[in-house]
């Protein structure tokens, strides 16, 4: 028993939390809904790089995010720079996931990697850099988190809802769960806005691994378990702006010929963890206790000015909550709607119409844009 905890890594003991933490803030939203829980987005740092500009020239956050993005991108970006890209490789669920089912694929046989060649590899990891900018442009110009309907780690944290709202998600999240079986990290490596934008940081960082070309025996044991399937048995310096920080090359090196180096000066594995443990893990833990932590508004519904936006109406919102916020009185609902007169007011928008199989005029379960529809119709103009 000891010595399976000794080969459990430090890094898989974060991978593990962040996927468990992360999957029951999610799955508290989806249960309690909006009111009472925030969505998962308000606990990613890409809604920060995507709502930067749109805070900056319009002083307001994009839909689904809030100061709590921003402080896990500035907690991040410090990390960044100081040990790399650690949110990458020790505390992305989606990079944990891929790295997982790639595990996986080896206990079922399947040995050698999958990958593009080489000669197409290198102009391939550009790709993720023109994905963030696009990102950035549409969000900026439409005032939404417009990837949100592509990101497979959103679906992923959806665990299977709201398939009709984020087919490509699910479609792109299906493609790369059966592709890291046979591959590692496609998404990192090619196309994840957020590791472009950590990648860009890391470059100007002052962590790097350095090989001790003396001791190196040439095993190249590194390029085998790099996640980012870097060349490291042949380098010098690896400051690769794709090194996701993960410490495999160096773990398993059997000759330590590798190490990690902050500022120019070599730091031994225990300590780079604790470097972790103090710049990453212990704000993660104090600051959601603090009164600069916030995941969402007062009020999804209606903006700090005490106006009603009822596209922002959405399907998790309680139907009583409908009715306090916009002033809508049920009655405007049950002639419009044909809800039944004891309706459970506690019930979600998107439950109503499946619990008690009501159909809008087109003959469909009645869905949120009907409740939009009748509040639009009764709010003052």
């Amino acid at each position: 028993m000891k010595d399976m905890f000794r080969k459990v890594s430090l890094r898989t003991v974060a991978q593990v939390a962040i996927v468990s933490v992360v999957a029951y803030l999610s799955a508290s939203h989806m249960l309690r809904g909006v009111e009472q829980a925030a969505p998962i987005d308000a606990y990613c740092p890409l809604g920060a790089v995507e709502s930067f500009f749109t805070l900056v020239f319009k002083g307001e956050f994009l839909k689904r995010v809030f100061m709590s993005s921003f402080i896990l991108l500035i907690v991040f970006l410090v990390a960044t720079l100081v040990l790399g890209r650690v949110f990458c490789g020790w505390f992305c669920p989606l990079g944990a996931v891929q790295e997982w089912m790639r595990t996986l694929g080896r206990k079922f046989g399947i040995r050698k990697d999958v990958e593009i060649p080489e000669k197409f590899d290198r102009y391939f990891r550009y790709v993720k850099y023109v994905v963030l900018a696009v990102i950035v442009y549409y969000s900026f110009s439409l005032g939404d988190l417009v990837f949100r309907a592509y990101d497979p780690y959103n679906a992923l944290m959806h665990f299977g809802n709201e398939f009709a709202e984020k087919p490509i998600g699910y479609t792109i999240l299906a493609v790369l769960i059966v592709g890291s079986l046979f591959s590692k990290s496609l998404w990192c490596r090619y196309f994840c806005p957020l590791g472009a934008f950590f990648g860009l940081v890391k470059k100007v960082g002052f962590f790097r691994i350095r090989r001790d070309a003396s001791t190196c025996v040439g095993c190249a044991r590194c390029d085998k378990n790099c996640p980012a399937n870097l060349k490291i048995a042949t380098a010098d310096v690896i400051d690769s702006a794709d090194c996701v920080s993960c410490g495999k090359c160096v773990g398993n090196c059997p000759k330590g010929s590798l190490g990690y180096t902050v500022f120019g000066k070599r730091v031994s594995k225990g300590r780079y963890a604790m470097l972790v443990a103090i710049v990453v893990v212990l704000p993660l833990v104090v600051l959601p206790f603090t009164p600069l932590w916030k995941t969402k508004p007062e009020s999804n519904i209606v903006n700090v000015r005490g106006e009603v936006n009822v596209a922002d109406i959405r399907g998790s919102n309680t139907l009583e909550y409908v009715i306090e916020t916009t002033g809508v009185p049920f009655d405007a609902f049950h002639k419009e709607l044909g809800l039944p007169k004891d309706t459970d007011l506690k019930l979600k928008l998107k439950d109503v119409g499946s619990t008690y199989n009501l159909k809008n005029a087109e003959g469909s379960v009645l869905e949120t844009e009907d409740f939009r529809a009748v509040v639009l119709r009764h709010i003052p103009k």
